[in-house]
């Protein structure tokens, strides 16, 4: 981002907008593609995504100025929508019928750190060996081989006939999918979104800059520090969504997970506001672990609130409302409190409030499902 803004003569706003508008048309895209997929096949939705991610790699690196880097930026927005609500879907609609959600959007959001962590670090060092423009096509290149693959392998799970998973959905046959979207369920994981998205932004687009400028750290020292946020956080995914599984709930453990985004997310302003920089990177990844603890047991949680014909749609939703709100709201809120304190103290405050509120409160609100077996069902 620093040589991106020194070529292009940014201001910390531009320079946020310009990682932030990739968020926000991936948000605005998220619940309209959720809906399509459900209709029209998940695969479908994946493979014109990795084309738009594709086209925006490609248009930026060969960016003249600001306005078509924007646009450039915009189309991968796109794609990230699109391959963020379609992977997702495709887990659970062939795990949840097996009652595994838990563990099969742990292993999706395991996935998702370690192409964040090869995106903060490995691809940092290809940024900095052969330069932004140069290196962004490397990226491109990468995607046009994922894309061969996703083509050849993926496959759309079968239409079978739905099976109620909870009381609710069993007693609810007739309820409209708008009430089921916005049912308590949905909304608390839409929320958790918001807040581990807005956390989540902020470290991508300025943890980096913060380490190399205030602390003096190398790029590479500095980039991967900030994928340590996703490397190590990801161990927790798997694991509580096994737990959960078993357990048949996931309330505490979402709950659990604000506890620890919030206590980590403090103490990290509170290093960055002494000056203390080795604090701030250790914090990190102890952030990461609260993310990826409740990351997908709060999407699980929403997909098992409504019926299976309906879980793109919801994830869309929940997965657009954390891209607009926290994933373009965030950094760009963050530029702007930079310009105008020339610190970014005052910005990770407002973060902590916001995690606390979104990560730690909202979620004692939820509600666990509560399974029923399919003769009872039946019967009834």
């Amino acid at each position: 981002m620093i040589e991106i803004s020194e070529e292009f003569g940014l201001s910390g706003a531009e320079a946020g907008l310009l990682s932030s508008i990739t968020a926000l048309v991936g948000g605005l895209i998220l619940p309209f593609a959720g809906a399509i997929g459900d209709r029209w096949g998940i695969k479908r939705i994946i493979l014109v995504g990795l084309i738009a991610s594709i086209i925006g790699q490609f248009l930026f690196a060969l960016a003249p100025g600001y306005g078509l880097a924007l646009l450039a930026r915009a189309i991968s927005g796109l794609g990230v929508g699109l391959l963020f609500v379609g992977p997702y879907t495709m887990a659970v609609n062939w795990f949840e019928r097996e009652r595994k959600n838990g563990i099969a959007l742990g292993i999706m959001f395991t996935s998702d750190g370690i192409g964040t962590g090869f995106a903060l670090y490995v691809f940092a060092i290809v940024l900095v060996a052969f330069g932004w423009r140069s290196g962004t096509m490397i990226g491109g290149y990468f995607l046009i081989a994922v894309l061969l693959i996703a083509w050849i392998f993926l496959r759309d799970a079968p239409n079978v006939k739905e099976e109620p998973l909870n009381a609710e959905l069993a007693s609810s046959s007739d309820r409209s999918a708008i009430s089921w979207l916005f049912s308590r369920n949905v909304l608390i994981a839409a929320a958790f979104f918001v807040g581990e998205w807005g956390i989540f932004a902020v470290v991508a687009v300025w943890m980096p800059t913060i380490l190399i400028e205030n602390a003096g750290w190398p790029t590479e020292i500095a980039g991967l520090f900030a994928s340590l946020y996703v490397l190590i956080g990801m161990i927790t995914s798997i694991v509580f969504g096994l737990i959960s599984d078993r357990l048949g709930r996931r309330k505490n453990l979402i709950v659990l997970a604000g506890v620890m985004m919030t206590t980590f997310m403090a103490l990290m302003t509170v290093a960055l506001a002494t000056g203390n920089y080795v604090l701030v990177a250790v914090c990190l990844p102890l952030v990461g672990l609260g993310v990826y603890t409740g990351m997908p047991l709060a999407l699980a949680l929403a997909a098992e609130s409504v019926p299976t014909r309906m879980a793109g749609t919801v994830n869309g939703f929940v997965l657009g409302v954390g891209f607009i709100v926290g994933g373009f709201a965030y950094p760009y809120i963050m530029g702007a409190v930079k310009d105008a304190t020339d610190e970014y103290v005052l910005g990770f405050v407002g973060m902590v409030i916001a995690t606390a509120v979104l990560n730690l409160v909202c979620p004692l609100f939820a509600k666990d499902v509560r399974r029923v077996d399919t003769q009872t069902t039946v019967s009834a």
